[in-house]
């Protein structure tokens, strides 16, 4: 099925989605704490949950604790559901409720799809933070969605 062929909605996530987010999730399995991060995200209504034909298949998390700027901290899209529109749908969803002029992403050096992706959608590169993941550099990504006035 291509994205042609399915219905994308997103919302705000919700207590009931724990369980589909937390199945989506592929960074779970290597660290069980991840299913904490996600219930803080959900209870503090900064994860917004991507339904295809109604069912979850990604979820991303917009945050406001990077220099008080937008930030999209996670983009997780389920591996049946990649390369359909879903991680472009939601980045846009995030940048159309982002509350600040600039919005901020990263993604390792190594994640070659999210860098085409939020380079396509005018992201800008902005730096690189060395040591996060050993032999795997964090780029910084950023993108003026407010003109300073």
């Amino acid at each position: 099925m291509n994205a042609v062929d399915m219905s994308i909605a997103i919302r705000l996530a919700k207590p009931e989605d724990m369980a589909a987010l937390c199945a989506l999730d592929t960074w779970l399995p290597q660290d069980a704490r991840r299913a904490e991060e996600i219930d803080s995200w959900v209870r503090a209504g900064q994860a917004h949950v991507a339904l295809m034909d109604g069912r979850p298949a990604g979820y991303g998390v917009l945050t406001y604790g990077f220099f008080h700027d937008g930030f999209i901290e996670l983009l997780m899209v389920g591996p049946r559901f990649r390369r359909q529109g879903l991680g472009a749908a939601l980045i846009e969803h995030l940048t159309g409720h982002c509350r600040t002029q600039r919005l901020w992403t990263s993604t390792n050096r190594s994640n070659l799809a999210m860098q085409s992706l939020v380079q396509r959608l005018g992201f800008i590169r902005s730096g690189i933070i060395e040591g996060l993941d050993e032999g795997d550099p964090e780029l910084i990504w950023r993108k003026v969605i407010r003109p300073s006035t």
